[in-house]
């Protein structure tokens, strides 16, 4: 009956069989183009279907669609992205976030990835290949628990004009202009957006009450990407970015948190050359360049317990920022040296610098260098049967040497069913700051520090998580649908953990040791004061399962739904060490571990296309109690999204008008419980000619 309400062909119908017309192939795990069934890893891909459909404004908001990932709403500090948990971190450090196989992760923001800093514009993004679980064989330690790949929109499929707009509440204010078409032999795709909205309705503070939050966002991208055709063999790929983001925080009448500006960029150069060989062979080379830079100075109140049982006060400057550099070559090459068998090997070298005030109590550049060579065997015994073989070995001049293997089997009982079991040993190496970090407070006008708020420990060595899985794969074309499963029991027993910790009476760079924050009664235990420390001081064990099932059981209709069940046991090593009181404090480090992902958490998603060409599209999410950061956290909750969009045609012009409500049913606790996201509601418009 359904299929009966479909008028015929539309705008909205030009692609959006892909994914369900077969299995797609995905680069994304082996670093080999392998359908789902053969890849060595489970993979969910979101195609520019899914994301027009989706109707977000936000990347990160796309995730929810992907099992096992945590999204907090974004506002002034960006969203926070999380698969398993392990969320404590600002910055995501242990996702691997590519484009186009460039990683995205930033010296100046703690070996993470800010997501307020996309280089890429959701329109020109041509799909989304997220695989979950580790993968530091393909693309190094920031791939610890999983990978995101985003691959844009070739040059040659961006022709003429685009123009889109977004306006709504929270003074939603969005736009974007693309032109596509041939410069001389070039192919080239040029973008300009700009986002932005007044961030969250509402706040609640003891003090205040319930009050308007200073959180407002204002960005800027500038993208080019152009394709050069060399010869019948060879290719050559530039892209060139530039994103500018502007965000507000602060509370009113607050000495230690007063309103201000945090400004933040990143620009990138990268380049890529490929040639196809003979017998299916490939070479690629591609070198990027990448500059970052953060600046939110501001005058704080810093006010804390004394050593004599007073109080100690003053202002300080809060130097929050820096700036950092990257360069990176890599070379890969792809054959088939015998009929059941294929091969990608390579190698990167990576050189990175960080200058920042805040993270090192000094402007001098931190320098850190990466040579990394990785490979994959893929090998096919006999038909059913489908082995891979990968490992990396890695240098790292902060960290030493790292190596990570990978087995996986693959057995196709049919064609249309298969079995997949891994085992993997992935490291994640230890960001600038966390290795060799130095906060430091000093009293405006004074020429030494009186408190120190960070002070790396010298023995940290990399995280390492040990995975072993299992999965099942179905494709049933007859009824079009798939079917992913995923097993899994991820262990981690040196997970870095950033506790209070007593200062030394000298650094190992002999240092003057530095008053700290410490309570008059504990004066005695910490002579010297505490600081904060990152640590290898706790065992870690995550166990469960997720799945994705995907249908269109009419050519009107298509639905996703995802669950995960993710369970979580966390124990410190040694408590001994941790400059806190045995008891709740302490049992807040690993309560935060074992709460950092949601047991239980589903979301779906329903594309109905409708009379009068009108798409109908509702996504539905449900999250359990987690913890984001060790004081704050998110209680149950629900969220339904939904968009309804006409696509048109004027003459040559293809058009778009569509209405998007996110969190419609109820205000969603955001990363903080004194935070509330509220209905955002908008008007697009979209134009292509």
């Amino acid at each position: 009956m359904l299929a009966g309400l479909a008028p015929g062909p539309s705008v909205a119908e030009e692609e959006e069989d892909l994914y369900f017309s077969s299995l797609p192939v995905v680069a994304s795990v082996s670093r080999l183009p392998q359908p789902l069934s053969e890849a060595p890893g489970a993979v969910t891909v979101i195609d520019r279907d899914m994301i027009r459909a989706s109707g977000v404004r936000n990347f990160a908001d796309l995730l929810r669609l992907v099992p096992g990932f945590q999204v907090t709403p974004p506002n002034q500090e960006g969203a926070v992205v999380a698969y398993h948990g392990l969320s404590n971190e600002e910055y995501t450090p242990r996702v691997q976030v590519l484009i186009d196989g460039r990683s995205l992760y930033s010296p100046v923001f703690r070996s993470g990835v800010n997501w307020n800093l996309l280089p890429v514009a959701l329109d020109d993004i041509e799909r989304i290949e997220v695989m979950r679980g580790s993968n530091s064989v393909a693309y190094g330690s920031n791939a610890f628990l999983g990978v995101i790949n985003i691959i844009t929109l070739d040059a040659s499929q961006a022709k003429g004009w685009l123009v889109s707009a977004n306006h709504g509440n929270q003074s939603i204010r969005d736009e974007t202009v693309r032109w596509g078409g041939r410069v001389g032999m070039a192919d080239v795709r040029l973008t300009y957006q700009q986002l932005g909205d007044d961030g969250f309705r509402k706040m609640f503070d003891g003090g205040l009450g319930w009050f308007d939050p200073h959180d407002s966002r204002h960005a800027k991208l500038f993208d080019l990407r152009a394709d050069v055709p060399l010869t019948e063999r060879d290719e050559l790929r530039v892209s060139i970015s530039h994103a500018y983001d502007v965000s507000q925080f602060g509370r009113p009448a607050s000495l230690s948190d007063p309103f201000r500006d945090l400004s933040q960029s990143s620009s990138s150069f990268s380049t890529e050359w490929r040639r196809a060989l003979d017998n299916g062979e490939e070479l690629k080379l591609r070198y990027s360049h990448v500059e970052d830079w953060a600046s939110g100075r501001y005058r704080e109140w810093v006010s804390y317990p004394a050593f004599n049982g007073g109080t100690t006060s003053y202002f300080s400057t809060n130097a929050t920022g820096g700036k950092s550099e990257s360069d990176e070559i890599e070379l890969q090459h792809i054959l088939s040296p015998w009929q059941t068998t294929r091969v990608v090997w390579g190698g990167s070298l990576r050189d990175a610098r960080l200058s920042s005030q805040y993270q090192f109590s000094t402007d001098d550049w931190k320098y850190r260098t990466n040579t990394r060579l990785f490979g994959n065997l893929e090998w096919r015994p006999e038909p059913k049967w489908l082995l891979n073989f990968g490992s990396s070995a890695e240098h790292d001049s902060v960290s030493g040497e790292i190596f990570d293997p990978r087995v996986s089997v693959s057995y196709h009982l049919t064609p249309e069913n298969t079995f997949r079991v891994v085992a993997s040993r992935a490291h994640r190496a230890p960001s600038l700051y966390e290795a060799l970090g130095d906060t430091r407070k000093t009293p405006v006008g004074a020429n030494a520090p009186v408190d120190r708020t960070y002070l790396a420990d010298p023995g940290l060595k990399p995280e390492r998580i040990d995975t072993l899985e299992a999965g099942y794969l179905g494709e049933f074309k007859r009824v079009g649908a798939s079917v992913d499963v995923r097993w899994f029991h991820e262990r981690i027993p040196n997970r870095i953990t950033i506790v209070p910790y007593p200062l030394p009476a000298g650094s190992p760079e002999n240092r003057d040791p530095i008053t700290g924050r410490v309570n008059a009664n504990n004066a005695a235990n910490y002579p010297f004061g505490r600081a904060d420390a990152a640590l290898n001081l706790e065992q870690v064990s995550i166990q469960g399962y997720e799945y994705q099932w995907r249908w269109q059981p009419f050519d009107a209709t298509r639905l996703i739904y995802n669950h995960a069940y993710i369970r979580t046991f966390a124990n410190l090593t040694d408590q001994s060490v941790i400059a806190e009181g045995i008891g709740e404090n302490i049992d807040k480090i690993s309560r935060q571990t074992r709460e950092s992902a949601p047991r239980h958490s589903t979301s779906a998603m329903l594309v109905q296309r409708l009379p009068y060409d009108l798409e109908a599209s509702v996504i539905y999410s449900k999250s359990d109690f987690m913890r984001w950061l060790r004081n704050s956290y998110t209680t149950p909750y629900e969220r339904v999204d939904w968009r309804l969009a006409w696509p048109f045609r004027v003459g040559s012009t293809r058009a778009e008008v569509a209405y998007t409500a996110q969190i419609a049913n109820h205000p969603e606790d955001g990363r903080r419980n004194t935070r509330v996201a509220t209905e955002m509601h908008w008007i697009s418009l979209r134009l292509e000619y």
